[in-house]
């Protein structure tokens, strides 16, 4: 019998899927042990984990796509000898690609983010007015859309290359050269999405230590419930015996 290992996202998605159902036993498990009164408030505490855990899944996918958008901005700006026009088009649909994926992933970051939320939302935009200091990028047949998102008509990119590919090339590097410089503010260790990220994490953090103390709040008053009632037992007992002697 063959046995086909699970790889890339086949593997990824098992591992989600046995991730949250052992979440989900996990959580039916700590409902269990919890007396009516404190699920409401167990219930609360575990909507704003998943908003946190949801916000913190949401910036590590914008980071990765601003990473990969840096990636291919900083490809524009090292030519060595002078590109061909195809190598050129490709490089530069490869940014095209990526930063309309970008922008994409900027949208799918929650409010719970705070801080961040605003940046990757605002970074298409600070981006992309920056577009306007680089010349010649129409004449290149490069194009913004209203919702910020890049276009290349491939016939006037080539028509450009053509006629100068000096000039072309200095566009593409200067343009390459103020993403770079955007994207490197904001992926510092000391910028906004790291600071949000670890707000998020120790929102998580403090969460969760909520939620043991609920558990362990429960559990002593069953324990205290138990004595109580064991204290009652022994009572009677011992009253049923004396009024036996």
């Amino acid at each position: 019998m063959n046995i086909t290992p699970q790889t890339g996202a086949n593997a990824s998605s098992a591992s989600s899927v046995s991730g949250s159902a052992q979440a989900d036993a996990q959580a039916t498990q700590r409902l269990g042990a919890l007396p009516a009164g404190l699920r409401k408030a167990d219930a609360r505490l575990q909507s704003q984990l998943d908003r946190a855990s949801a916000s913190i899944s949401s910036i590590g996918q914008f980071k990765a796509s601003l990473v990969d958008t840096q990636a291919s901005a900083r490809a524009l700006t090292s030519w060595t000898p002078t590109p061909s026009s195809g190598e050129a088009k490709k490089a530069l649909l490869a940014f095209v690609s990526d930063f309309n994926t970008l922008l994409a992933s900027a949208k799918s970051v929650t409010a719970e983010a705070g801080e961040a939320a605003q940046v990757s939302r605002g970074m298409g935009r600070a981006m992309t007015a920056d577009f306007s200091k680089v010349n010649n990028l129409r004449q290149m047949g490069f194009t913004k859309a209203a919702d910020g998102s890049l276009k290349l008509d491939a016939a006037k990119f080539e028509a450009a290359f053509k006629a100068s590919p000096t000039d072309v090339q200095a566009t593409l590097s200067k343009l390459g050269q103020l993403v770079d410089k955007t994207a490197t503010k904001e992926l510092a260790s000391e910028g906004r999405i790291a600071y949000s990220l670890a707000a998020l994490k120790r929102k998580g953090a403090e969460l969760t230590q909520q939620q043991n103390a609920l558990l362990r709040a429960a559990q002593q008053g069953v324990n205290a419930a138990a004595q109580t009632v064991s204290s009652s037992q022994m009572s009677r007992g011992l009253a049923a015996y004396q009024s036996g002697l």
